[in-house]
């Protein structure tokens, strides 16, 4: 939508061994608003479903049938499919726009119950590939999500919450935050733009709110969590640990490099989704470039 939103935004944040080297707080950004993370979301899904495994709550390597029969998916579609996106399951599910309201809003007529009836009993027939081939599934977290919440009695929030973001002391982070601090972004001719809700099972796949602090604060203590090991659900890119996120008119990119002392934050509201990563590979080449300066100058 960026090409009718009147007025942009990007904030972004560079940091290394603590010290904050560039940064930049676009206008909608100012005053700490709830922002959405969009697909960083996954990572702490896949987190909950770690420090389950762990606990003995449940196990990734368990299939997923055992916990949804419903679904009559083949035994070799495991927990850790779902996390690693090799499930075969597709990025989005079968019949997900009908209607124009559809089209405006697609997520958000899949409550818990709506999912429950209308995807879980027959997504066996929507695997598309093998199963251990890579292909990026919303709906395959949307069905780690409701997973979880059967396998532990406790529905998302609460599993975030008492898993993730408590133990990392991370606040300001919502799945259903006040309107009014979250930015609204105008067309030109004044209208407020409608953004995304993300309903039932697809918050675990990117229904998370929080402030731009926090979700720098959320990347730099998790990777403290694991020091020198990929945390579970995030990508790599030879240099760092990384995720992004993107939903209507928001997008979201947190990194940190392999020795933990580099974190890049980013996030932009109402540009295309291509101008998160834009600035996040800017940010990059400019500190390649500085930390070059430093060599030849020493």
């Amino acid at each position: 939508m960026s090409w009718i939103v009147r007025t942009k935004s990007e904030a972004y944040r560079f940091r290394n061994a603590g010290r904050i080297e560039v940064e930049q707080t676009g206008s909608l950004h100012q005053g700490d608003p709830m922002l959405e993370w969009g697909s960083v979301t996954k990572t702490v899904t896949a987190r909950i479903a770690e420090l389950l495994d762990r606990e003995g709550s449940i196990s990734l390597s368990s299939p997923v049938s055992e916990f949804l029969p419903e679904t009559g998916l083949p035994r070799e579609v495991d927990v850790r499919s779902l996390a690693e996106h090799t499930s075969g399951l597709p990025r989005l599910p079968k019949g997900m726009i009908k209607t124009t309201a559809d089209a405006r809003d697609p997520y958000a007529k899949y409550t818990t119950e709506r999912f429950d009836s209308d995807v879980l009993p027959d997504i066996s027939e929507q695997l598309r590939g093998p199963v251990g081939s890579f292909e990026y599934s919303n709906l395959g977290y949307a069905v780690l999500t409701r997973l979880l919440e059967v396998a532990t009695g406790n529905d998302w929030w609460t599993l975030a919450e008492r898993h993730v973001f408590t133990p990392l002391g991370v606040t300001d982070v919502s799945i259903d935050p006040d309107p009014n601090s979250v930015p609204v972004l105008h067309t030109w001719t004044g209208r407020a733009c409608r953004q995304w809700k993300l309903s039932g099972p697809f918050v675990g796949a990117g229904g998370l709110h929080g402030t731009f602090d926090a979700l720098e604060r959320y990347a730099i203590t998790r990777a403290q969590q694991t020091p020198g090991e990929k945390p579970f659900g995030w990508g790599d890119d030879g240099e760092q640990y990384w995720h992004d996120g993107g939903t209507l008119d928001h997008a979201a990119f947190v990194g940190i490099s392999y020795d933990g002392l580099k974190a890049v934050t980013v996030h932009t509201l109402g540009y295309n989704a291509g101008r998160v990563n834009k600035t996040v590979a800017r940010l990059k080449r400019n500190s390649h470039r500085a930390s070059a300066t430093t060599r030849l100058a020493g």
